[in-house]
């Protein structure tokens, strides 16, 4: 795998039905064995999930905007050094200065609309924003769709690069109040929207399926577990990945290399039974600037630091960012008096109604975004 761009074949031979093998498994009192049998399946889960999921077939969906009656604007502006961002740039046909907000997307490249298993959730969300009165701007990721730069060399801080342009770029707008500009960042965004602040001192942040736990351990051990728990693997399998995400994790937070970085997590991968096949592709996703960028972010502390309103939404039923960890952590994490953390009933990491949250069934749900999460965000928006 190159990078963290999702592979449609690869989630098919990561994600297999439970099978008896999980109880055999269970019996077997070598921890290396189970360690072998479940570090392929366990890291490379993580690379997949961290990349949210797959483009599949972009056939309309019920949400998906028809009749789009307000200013529509093709853009393109500064992200990070040398890169230029596209995007697109919708507004209310009259009146202004607009609030406004930026768009930032989760890991992996991704379009302006952010599309993935068949939706194009940015799309539906910056419809819903724009028909209530605010101005939004969502861009295509650097090097990916119509952006220029490089995604694969990417790192957390590049990627706020990204986000601080598309803010100052709204700033330059006179139609755009510069007092009320904020970001909104689904999954991994909602790490890079408080480091563009700092360069940016956004009027508010909206945080969708948004961790406040460090990506490197926490929040992959707990989504690979979580994932796996919900396939049926058993508890002594689970516990043997979790170890060697927190191993892997402590050689990502050295301060050595990158090359010296990716010959000790090759060599703890291969002591932990794993082949060269898979080595390489766990090493293409977590040994590079953006894992080792992630590994020594302190992401508590970042929050701790917002001096500006957080509205924090939490899927019930989300595997990849649990509410059940992250809600607790945001809530004592974030200071400003106007901040909410909310948990929805019932909503997965896309705020769909969802069954069983697995990513597996994004793409059998018609509905995009739940038009209670649409309201929620316009709502505590408009309010400020």
């Amino acid at each position: 795998m190159t990078s963290r761009h999702p592979i449609k074949a690869l989630w098919r031979r990561l994600t297999p039905a439970p099978t008896p093998s999980h109880s055999r498994l269970s019996r077997d009192p070598s921890i290396k064995q189970r360690t072998s049998n479940t570090g392929k399946l366990m890291l490379s889960v993580a690379v997949l999930l961290s990349a949210c999921t797959g483009i599949t077939d972009l056939s309309a969906r019920p949400q998906d905007p028809v009749d789009r009656r307000y200013k529509i604007e093709e853009v393109r502006f500064a992200g990070g050094p040398g890169v230029t961002l596209a995007g697109e740039l919708t507004m209310p046909q009259t009146g202004g200065p607009f609030q406004a907000i930026v768009l930032i997307s989760g890991s992996g490249p991704q379009d302006r609309d952010e599309a993935l298993a068949g939706h194009r959730p940015f799309l539906v969300l910056s419809d819903h924003l724009t028909r209530a009165g605010f101005a939004v701007l969502r861009y295509d990721d650097r090097g990916f769709a119509e952006s220029t730069g490089t995604f694969e060399t990417a790192n957390l801080y590049d990627f706020a690069d990204d986000a601080a342009g598309a803010y100052r770029y709204l700033q330059s707008r006179p139609e755009i109040d510069n007092a009320a500009i904020g970001y909104i960042g689904h999954s991994e965004g909602a790490y890079i929207a408080p480091v563009a602040a700092r360069q940016t001192d956004p009027a508010f942040m909206v945080f969708l399926a948004g961790a406040a736990r460090p990506l490197f351990p926490d929040v992959i051990a707990t989504q690979s577990a979580d994932l796996m728990r919900a396939q049926g693997a058993d508890e002594a399998t689970i516990d043997a990945a979790v170890t060697q995400f927190h191993a892997g994790s402590s050689i990502l937070k050295q301060q050595a290399p990158l090359s010296e970085i990716r010959d000790d997590l090759d060599n703890y991968l291969t002591s932990q039974g794993m082949g060269r096949r898979d080595r390489r592709e766990v090493l293409d996703q977590f040994a590079t600037r953006w894992g080792v960028s992630h590994a020594n972010y302190d992401s508590r502390a970042e929050l701790r630091s917002l001096s500006n309103p957080v509205l924090a939404l939490l899927g019930e039923k989300d595997l990849q960012v649990s509410a059940k960890e992250e809600a607790p952590a945001m809530r004592a994490s974030l200071r400003h008096p106007g901040s909410e953390v909310q948990v929805i009933a019932g909503a997965n990491h896309l705020f769909q109604p969802s069954q069983t949250g697995l990513p597996s069934e994004y793409s059998d749900i018609e509905t995009t975004i739940s038009i209670d999460v649409l309201n929620r965000i316009s709502t505590w928006i408009s309010a400020l």
